[in-house]
């Protein structure tokens, strides 16, 4: 056993300094020997929270040993698929990247070939990545198709050749959305399908989901379906909002706390004009139309009053734009992450910034505004005056 014990010990050790790498491949086409790597846990993708490093590929091949305890999704960019465009900016082809997610004790192996603006690759090991693989070979020439005509819509073109640009563009994403989508509904128990169902339409989300099998709901990709499923129910709340805020409708009660902390409750201005103004310290269009915002409110207070909703902001960056901008209504915060039944933006079918929602004396809604318009402040003339 003496003799014994060294020799194991020696084979562990070998084994230790031989063990095969997470990520392997063998990339043919490169004209750059750099790639860039960016993975994160899958749960942390909706919220875009990944990390970053570069891999140098020798002999067209490379290696990548990622610590991972939870499932992650990874995306590996050839750094020759960077392309610059008309005004300095970078572009990045989608279908230059190679995706692909790993679990704990999982590994992949990549074979792949660069061409211009597309990388063709296989993965080998574990489902759901040779199924990934499989279905992106299939579609790739639509990816591909889409990516030149993207290009090309960066190069000068005419009026009537950018409206057929679009119209092209338009029916290609149609049919990659629809592959997908088709994909979904065929393979309801291949896991695949839970990642996916992060990229159809959210109109589409709901009924897709209904089809999966309980095995790919709870598959490393859950954190993926709840999030898609979260914003479908959103939108389909707003939806129904939407109807009940229209012109002539009650305007939803809400209370919100201002910025001295106190409550406030919408049904206090009762009997007065008001304009809820939905709105953000990061909006550049809100505050471009402060100047004329104020202007009015100076010209209709006896009549009027103005409650601006901060939304998807920090207590501390609306409390200081309130004071840089010298607002002078009634400014309440909705709370970021509300509950959907406690969020105003979800009540008022808010899905642009700013918005602004004219309510009347009665409590009713009176009138919509999207955007800086004229024509909100034409018919607030026209109702106060």
């Amino acid at each position: 056993m003496k003799k014994l014990l060294p020799l194991l010990l020696l084979a562990a050790a070998t084994a230790s300094c031989t063990r095969r790498p997470v990520i392997s491949g063998r990339i043919e086409g490169l004209t750059n020997d750099t790639l860039i790597v960016q993975w994160g846990a899958i749960e942390a993708i909706p919220a875009k929270e990944l990390h970053r490093d570069t891999v140098v590929v020798r002999k067209g091949r490379f290696t990548f040993d990622a610590q991972i305890k939870k499932p992650c999704f990874f995306s590996i960019r050839p750094l020759q698929a960077v392309i610059p465009i008309r005004g300095g900016y970078k572009w990045y082809s989608s279908v230059s990247d190679i995706h692909f997610t790993l679990d704990r004790g999982e590994r992949v192996a990549i074979r792949a070939k660069v061409d211009s603006i597309y990388t063709d690759y296989t993965l080998s090991g574990e489902s759901p990545n040779t199924e990934w693989s499989r279905f992106r070979a299939e579609q790739l020439p639509l990816h591909i198709a889409y990516t030149r005509l993207s290009l090309r819509a960066d190069t000068i073109l005419s009026a009537e050749e950018t409206n057929a640009l679009s119209e092209r563009l338009r029916a290609l994403s149609g049919k990659i959305i629809g592959a997908v989508t088709e994909y979904i509904r065929e393979n309801p128990c291949e896991t695949l399908s839970g990642y996916l169902l992060a990229d159809i339409p959210t109109d589409s989300v709901l009924s897709c989901f209904t089809l999966l099998d309980e095995r790919v709901r709870t598959s490393r990709f859950a954190p993926l379906i709840a999030h898609a499923v979260g914003k479908a129910e959103a939108r389909q709340r707003s939806l129904e909002a939407r109807k009940k805020t229209a012109p002539g409708m009650p305007a939803p009660e809400f209370v919100l706390r201002d910025a001295d902390g106190k409550e406030f409750a919408l049904s206090s201005l009762r009997g007065r004009y008001v304009v809820l103004d939905f709105w953000g310290s990061w909006c550049g269009w809100c505050i471009k139309g402060f100047p004329r915002m104020k202007a009015c409110y100076e010209r209709y207070k006896d009549k009027l009053e103005i409650v601006g909703i901060a939304c998807n902001d920090t207590p501390e960056k609306w409390r200081e734009a309130i004071g840089r901008h010298g607002l002078p209504w009634v400014h309440v915060i909705n709370p970021r992450n509300a509950a959907p039944g406690d969020d105003v933006t979800v009540r008022y079918a808010v899905e642009g910034y700013p918005t602004k929602i004219v309510i009347d004396p009665e409590g009713r809604i009176a009138a919509r505004f999207v955007g800086e318009s004229e024509e909100f402040y034409d018919k607030l003339a026209e109702m106060l005056e």
